[in-house]
């Protein structure tokens, strides 16, 4: 597996977003399962690629999408009991602030095949 070449305060321990809490580099599909704001959350990085990150997150009944392709680009999902949005667009490196009764959702791309992924609850 390849080493991520972006710092993250979790490293590549996908489990750290176990608790809907994270900062974390990662090179390859990952899921991670945690309790949001409606219950049950699934946050699957279903591809990484050099400057490619694509995700779904699921929720109750409720699925969101993301995803973004070329240098320094970002999504931001904001996962909320009663629904969800997703922008896509140029990064920013500063970790998503916390919302009120949400679940919020950073991907962001990397240079080398790692992207770095932020959840905030």
């Amino acid at each position: 597996m390849p080493e991520p070449s972006v710092s993250a305060a979790d490293g590549d321990d996908i489990r750290a977003c176990a608790d809907g809490n994270c900062e974390v580099a990662v090179t390859k599909p990952v899921t991670v399962r945690f309790q949001g704001p409606g219950g049950a959350v699934t946050l699957s990085v279903t591809e990484v690629g050099q400057n490619k990150i694509e995700y779904t997150v699921k929720s109750g009944n409720g699925q969101a999408k993301g995803g973004v392709s070329g240098r320094d680009r970002a999504c931001v999902t904001s996962l909320r009991k009663n629904g969800s949005d997703t922008s896509c667009g140029g990064a920013g490196r500063t970790r998503p602030s916390p919302q009120p009764d949400a679940v919020v959702i950073q991907a962001s791309t990397g240079p080398d095949a790692t992207a770095l992924l932020h959840v905030a609850f």
